[in-house]
């Protein structure tokens, strides 16, 4: 089936996360703690899914901000810590979002966002980036009650686009992600920001792009 709807995960694919290392470096001595909390972020919304609990994606953040800050040996007050969700709220999109996003909608897709980010996040993230033009949809998976890459949490945007599965591709720089989606029954594109790579363990999408520009390109080609 051709595909009509496409569905993009937010943090790191279309927001840049590396400005929030200079704060982090800040709190913690260390600009490369970013990257540890956000891993254990990940971590830890998988445990709870797969736990059967669910716990809002910002007090999972929280929780894992003060693990970070134990394991440092760092007292992060109220203040300090509100500093954080204040920078994830203002964050900035990658230089290529704009200009892939203005050429996928000229080619004729619907454009959605589908994020493991709670709606207030994500919709305070969108105005402040100024995205939310760009996008038909933007969704949040706490509708679900699980995230991603629980096939309950792609059906979120299923349901919102009144689509089946193969009418849809997500798009994310995470292969955990990808895999997920397509797991679920989606197509998938797979953005290689950095170094990142796909895990053997996981599935490898017919798209992957070192960029969303280069991505934008091979999904006009091959679904247009």
């Amino acid at each position: 089936m051709p595909t009509t709807h496409l569905v993009f995960d937010v943090n790191e694919t279309l927001l840049d996360l590396s400005a929030l290392d200079p704060l982090f470096a800040d709190l913690f001595g260390d600009e490369r703690s970013r990257g540890e909390w956000f891993a254990n972020l990940l971590h830890w919304s998988t445990v709870t899914t797969l736990t059967g609990e669910f716990f809002d994606f910002t007090q999972l953040a929280g929780h894992c901000l003060d693990q970070l800050a134990a394991r440092r040996d760092v007292t992060l007050p109220t203040a300090q810590r509100q500093r954080v969700f204040d920078a994830v709220a203002t964050l900035a999109p990658h230089d290529d979002v704009r200009p892939a996003l203005v050429r996928l909608r000229e080619a004729g897709f619907t454009l959605a966002a589908l994020t493991n980010s709670a709606q207030s996040t994500v919709d305070a993230q969108f105005a402040n980036a100024g995205l939310d033009d760009a996008f038909d949809h933007v969704l949040s998976v706490e509708t679900a009650r699980c995230y991603k890459p629980h096939p309950a949490a792609y059906d979120v945007a299923l349901n919102a686009l009144d689509a089946p599965p193969d009418a849809l591709r997500l798009i994310a720089c995470h292969d955990w992600d990808v895999t997920g989606a397509l797991r679920a029954g989606l197509k998938a594109a797979f953005v290689a920001r950095g170094d990142d790579s796909i895990n053997a363990a996981g599935e490898r999408p017919d798209i992957v792009g070192h960029d969303l520009a280069d991505v934008a390109e091979r999904i006009i080609a091959a679904d247009s």
